[in-house]
């Protein structure tokens, strides 16, 4: 007896769909929302270019490709690249699979603990690290005798840095 070769299911519409669809054009509300993640950005001393990028992608249902983002934001191909790769090692966005789609694409991460740790581990602990490694080369060229003062404010700086140490601990449980 031979199997029959018809499924008794209907087809699924939203599988026929194609998958790599361009943007949609951005409304009024997700304009207004992609405006206050680059307030947000400025205020935290970040790339205007990272937070369009984020706000996009935070408004936005399903997965975005970079070509999404140039279509949308009409952006260059290498910034939205560049920028989707920088929001990716900060942990603030994430790959996304989709079956069938021909480019990779992004969602947010929803966990903000997960973003801010990212943000502190890829931006503001390298800084002090580098910040913290050139004052111990002025350390070295003070004289104790002489430059009373400056040495006082080094040592303070080693207290910051053992902070700093107890916060990356933290960071990285």
């Amino acid at each position: 007896m031979e199997a029959e070769s018809t499924s008794s299911f209907p087809p699924d519409p939203a599988l026929e769909e194609p998958v790599d669809t361009p943007a949609q054009p951005l409304t009024p509300a997700k304009l207004r929302m992609i405006e206050h993640w680059v307030q947000l950005a400025d205020s935290l001393g970040l790339p205007k270019s990272l937070a369009q990028l984020y706000g996009f992608i935070f408004t936005s249902k399903k997965p975005v490709s970079a070509q999404d983002c140039v279509d949308a934001l009409k952006i260059s191909r290498s910034s939205a690249g560049q920028g989707l790769k920088a929001l990716r090692d900060i942990g603030a966005i994430r790959s996304a699979f989709e079956l069938g789609a021909r480019r990779e694409a992004f969602v947010i991460e929803p966990d903000l603990g997960v973003v801010i740790q990212g943000m502190l581990n890829g931006r503001v602990v390298p800084a002090f690290d580098i910040f913290f490694t050139q004052i111990a080369s002025i350390e070295q060229s003070l004289d104790p005798h002489k430059d009373h003062f400056l040495t006082n404010r080094v040592q303070k700086l080693h207290r910051w840095r053992t902070k700093l140490g107890r916060i990356k601990k933290w960071l990285l449980r």
